[in-house]
């Protein structure tokens, strides 16, 4: 049998992220790429700057990339793969990462015969890059292919179209706060969310490897039994195949419901379910062991399929609480533990709100007004939007003696640079667009906790 790769090694040694903490200042607890970041700095695919910041909206070049992903892939540049481009600098510290990449025909240079190496990355060529060096397989476009991407400004005639249809089959793609109409492919793409693509991308490899190491293993077992039959002339015992990789599920349920399940290692589980009338609902999930934590995620489903409107639940020891007012629509709650084989129960009905519990009652909050708010037990988020006609530079500021969560959704008429923000306590070039702002109560959910908001 062979050995397994490096990356399913490390998924089965690489520990969870914990819930409450953070090792970036500036990648905070909800951070929209937090887990990813996190995961992919403790095992040196990527680092922090020497201030201890991660910046995750700085730009990625092209050089940076084909490093992260030969250090993802544990992949070594072949030593004899040097001057390649005549751009790409002679011992220089990416010129074999390059020119290996080169070599093996996961890159190419542009049409003048350049490389770029400074060049910041976009979001096609990244993920070009990602599928090759990873060794993810890519078919030729069909008719099915061409039905995923139903985006605004990617044409099926495209260079980098079957990339991002292999990404999105794969599930690769959408990573979070990339939603709407638009993919943006010659958009430079951020720290965040390089490392997000980088991690769902290994998520699926990992789970492409297992898939072949169980086959193998089961032939393997076959061949074996023949052979001892051929010998003994009789049957031998037979170890059982081994169980199939653990995979995701989602389950179709109406609400109201209440169910128990049992992960399947560490796999989220998801229940997508229809409102039919606004509903203030009410989440509680909990697991039946006495270790682990699980996470809670609420998201509306579009036509699209992406989302721009989620809840994040609230975790308290083993334990995870929404309690979230929802227009009719179609949901999707997802459930994810840090430990694996968990079993837990879950239970969604119709609860009772304080009149600011989601998208559709969030409060309008004006530049300069600074308002005075408390979260109490039962309340464990507040939400308030704005709108701009024209691009302003703006601080939202919410102050706290408790660790307060605090996200900003802007929506789909706001033409965001890539996710580097806006992110709340830091003064941010706002485009003109509608955003919506939810205030997460902190640790312990029994106390009242008093903050101000002022957007300036």
């Amino acid at each position: 049998m062979r050995a397994l790769s490096f990356w399913i090694i490390l998924s089965l040694l690489l520990p969870p992220i914990p819930a409450y903490s953070s090792i970036f200042p500036d990648v905070p607890d909800g951070h929209i790429y937090r887990e990813a970041i996190e995961r992919l700095v403790g095992v040196q695919v990527i680092n922090g700057h020497p201030d201890g910041t991660f910046r995750p909206g700085d730009l990625v070049n092209r050089a940076a990339t084909l490093k992260m992903l030969y250090r993802a892939s544990g992949k070594v540049p072949d030593p004899s793969h040097v001057a390649c481009f005549p751009d790409v600098e002679r011992e220089s510290w990416y010129e074999g990462f390059v020119c290996d990449a080169a070599a093996n025909r996961y890159v190419q240079g542009y049409s003048d015969g350049m490389f770029r190496p400074d060049r910041s990355v976009t979001r096609a060529e990244a993920i070009k890059m990602i599928t090759t060096v990873l060794g993810i397989e890519v078919s030729e476009l069909t008719a099915i292919h061409r039905e995923v991407l139903k985006f605004a400004d990617v044409s099926t005639a495209a260079w980098y179209t079957k990339y991002l249809s292999a990404a999105f089959m794969k599930g690769i793609l959408p990573i979070p706060g990339q939603g709407g109409p638009y993919f943006y492919p010659d958009r430079p793409l951020f720290r965040g969310e390089a490392a997000a693509y980088l991690q769902s991308a290994l998520d699926v490899k990992i789970a492409e490897e297992r898939e072949e190491v169980e086959e193998e293993l089961v032939l393997e077992e076959q061949e074996r039994e023949v052979e001892e039959q051929r010998i003994e002339l009789e049957k031998k015992p037979v170890k059982p195949p081994p169980e199939p990789p653990s995979a995701s599920r989602i389950i179709d349920i109406s609400f109201p419901f209440t169910d128990s399940q049992t992960f399947q290692e560490k796999a989220s589980i998801s229940y997508r379910f229809t409102l039919q009338a606004p509903t203030a609902v009410a989440v509680t999930v909990s697991l039946k062991t006495t270790e682990g934590k699980i996470s809670c995620r609420l998201y509306r489903l579009s036509e699209s399929g992406f989302s721009l409107e989620y809840y994040l639940g609230y975790q308290e020891e083993r334990m995870c609480f929404l309690v979230t007012a929802l227009l009719p629509g179609n949901y999707q709650l997802q459930l994810q533990p840090t430990g694996a084989n968990a079993e837990f129960l879950v239970t969604a009905k119709a609860g009772t709100g304080d009149g600011n519990d989601g998208f559709s009652q969030a409060k309008s909050l004006a530049i300069g007004n600074l308002r005075t708010e408390g979260l109490d037990g039962g309340d464990l988020e507040d939400w308030f939007k704005f709108k701009l006609t024209t691009e302003s530079v703006l601080t939202l500021k919410v102050t706290s003696s408790a660790n307060l969560r605090c996200l900003i959704y802007p929506m789909e008429d706001v033409d965001l640079f890539g996710f580097s923000g806006p992110q709340c306590g830091e003064s941010y070039k706002y485009p003109s667009g509608t955003y919506y702002i939810g205030v997460g109560h902190a640790s312990p959910r029994s106390a009242r906790q008093t903050y101000t908001i002022q957007l300036r």
